[in-house]
C-alpha cells in the first residue's frame, strides 16, 4: 500500500514534467487512437494523448483528496476532542448536529454545498472537508470518552491545569491512532468523492485532466475505444486499493504497537 501510494504522490509531483505531451496537446490526426508507440495509451476523441492526461490527472485527484481530508480529519479532530472532554449540553449539542450531517449520504451532502457555493475545484475541497467532520469528530468522541476518566487526565484536573492543556498535551497524543487510521479511510474516500463530483460535472471543469471528467466526457466510446475509459478507472482503482492496503497495514501495525507496550 505505501509503494502504490508513494508511486501516485511521486507522480503527482514531478509527473507533469515527464509526461510525453502537454495534457491539452491536440492531435487531430490521430484520435481514438489505440495505444502505440507514440500514444503508449491511446488517445481520445480530440486527439489528446490518454498517458499524459492521466500523469497530470495524479496531481489533481491527489492534491484535491489530500486537502479535503486535511481539512475533514483537521476540524473533526477538535469537535471531537472538545466534545468528548467537556460533554454536558455542548456535546448534546455538537453530537446531533453530527448525527444531522450524517444522516444524508456522502455524496449526496458534498453535491449540495456544491451546488450551493458553485461548481469548481476549491468548492468540491471544501465539500469533501465538510462531509468528513462528522464522521471523524464521532470517532475521536469515542476515543476521548475512553481517556476522560484515565488517571493521568485526574491527574492533571487535580493539578488546575486547564481544559485546553488537558485537551492538547494529554488526551491528543492518546488519539492519534485512531486518527491516523481514519485518516487513511477518509483519503480513500475522498478520492472517489473527487471522482464523483468531476463526473457529475461538480468539481474540476473541462479542460482539466481530472479522472473523473475524463470518463465522464468518453464514456460513449467506452465499447468502441475502451482505452479512453480504461486508463482514468485503473488509475482510480489503483489509487484506492493502495490507500486500503495503507490504512489496513497502519491499523495492524498500530495494534501490534499497543499490545507491545502493554
Amino acid at each position: 500500500g505505501g509503494v502504490i501510494v508513494g508511486l501516485f504522490l511521486v507522480l503527482a509531483l514531478i509527473g507533469p514534467h515527464i509526461t510525453p505531451y502537454p495534457f491539452d496537446k491536440f492531435h487531430f490526426g490521430s484520435r481514438l487512437a489505440p495505444p502505440s508507440a507514440d500514444f503508449w495509451w491511446g488517445t481520445d476523441r480530440y486527439g489528446r494523448d490518454i498517458f499524459s492526461r492521466v500523469i497530470h490527472g495524479a496531481r489533481l485527484t491527489v492534491v484535491m483528496a489530500g486537502i479535503g481530508s486535511i481539512i475533514g480529519v483537521a476540524f473533526g479532530l477538535l469537535i471531537g476532542l472538545f466534545s468528548g472532554y467537556v460533554g454536558g449540553w455542548i456535546d448534546e449539542i455538537l453530537m446531533r448536529l453530527t448525527d444531522i450531517a450524517m444522516s444524508f449520504p456522502g455524496l449526496l451532502l458534498a453535491m449540495l454545498v456544491v451546488a450551493a457555493l458553485g461548481s469548481n475545484e476549491i468548492n468540491a475541497v471544501l465539500s469533501i472537508g465538510i462531509v468528513f467532520v462528522p464522521k471523524v469528530a464521532r470517532v475521536v468522541r469515542s476515543a476521548t470518552l475512553g481517556l476522560r476518566h484515565i488517571q493521568f487526565v485526574e491527574a492533571a484536573e487535580v493539578r488546575g491545569e486547564s481544559n485546553s492543556f488537558i485537551i492538547f498535551r494529554e488526551i491528543l497524543p492518546n488519539v492519534w491512532p485512531p486518527v491516523i487510521v481514519e485518516t487513511c479511510i477518509r483519503l480513500s474516500y475522498a478520492v472517489l468523492l473527487v471522482v464523483s463530483l468531476s463526473y457529475l460535472g461538480l468539481g474540476a471543469q473541462p479542460p482539466a485532466p481530472d479522472w473523473g471528467l475524463m470518463i465522464a466526457k468518453e464514456r460513449a466510446f467506452l465499447i468502441s475505444s475502451p482505452w479512453v475509459v480504461m486508463a482514468p478507472a485503473g488509475a482510480i482503482v489503483a489509487l484506492i486499493i493502495g490507500v486500503n492496503l495503507l490504512g489496513d497495514g497502519m491499523r495492524e501495525w498500530l495494534a501490534a504497537r499497543k499490545t507491545a507496550d502493554e
